[in-house]
């Protein structure tokens, strides 16, 4: 894969805002600035979108608004040129998943093509087999972030 690409983010963006783990705080930083500066869009659906609006209106209540990262995924999901929406999916898909992650994978199926899950959830979602052979067939694939970082800074 190569050229412009479509990018679902998992939650772990909205995590990194209050972790103690300042690696993955600005490798999550990072990622995001990769995503603006080459091009690539990020996929919404509506129940993505509204999991992200509820999450970061809940960190703004606890006074995380004037939080660097906070601010940056906030300014990123209200720029048009910056998103790809698309439907959220009806059907249900044939791997099993936990049903807080089919939000992520349904949307990846959305826009299918050149897209990119970006997660730090190996158990539900990087090292299940099944779903990235599944997904590897709808032209996407499941990155932890690290491997993202890498793989979005090639292009």
């Amino acid at each position: 894969m190569s050229g412009k690409r479509y990018v679902v983010l998992d939650l772990f963006m909205i995590n990194a805002i209050t972790s103690n783990d300042l690696n993955l705080y600005f490798r999550t930083g990072a990622l995001l600035q990769l995503i603006k500066d080459k091009c690539h869009k990020i996929v919404l659906s509506p129940s993505l979108k509204k999991e992200y609006v509820d999450r970061l209106r809940k960190l703004e209540r606890e006074r995380y608004g004037n939080d660097r990262l906070f601010k940056c995924i906030k300014r990123l999901l209200v720029d048009s040129e910056k998103i790809s929406e698309v439907y959220d999916l009806a059907y249900n898909i044939t791997v099993e998943i936990p049903k807080k992650d089919q939000p992520i994978v349904k949307t990846a199926l959305a826009k299918s093509g050149n897209t990119i899950i970006i997660t730090t959830n190996r158990k539900h979602l990087i090292n299940n087999t099944k779903l990235q052979e599944f997904l590897k067939s709808h032209n996407i694939i499941i990155l932890p972030l690290d491997e993202a970082l890498t793989e979005i800074a090639k292009n």
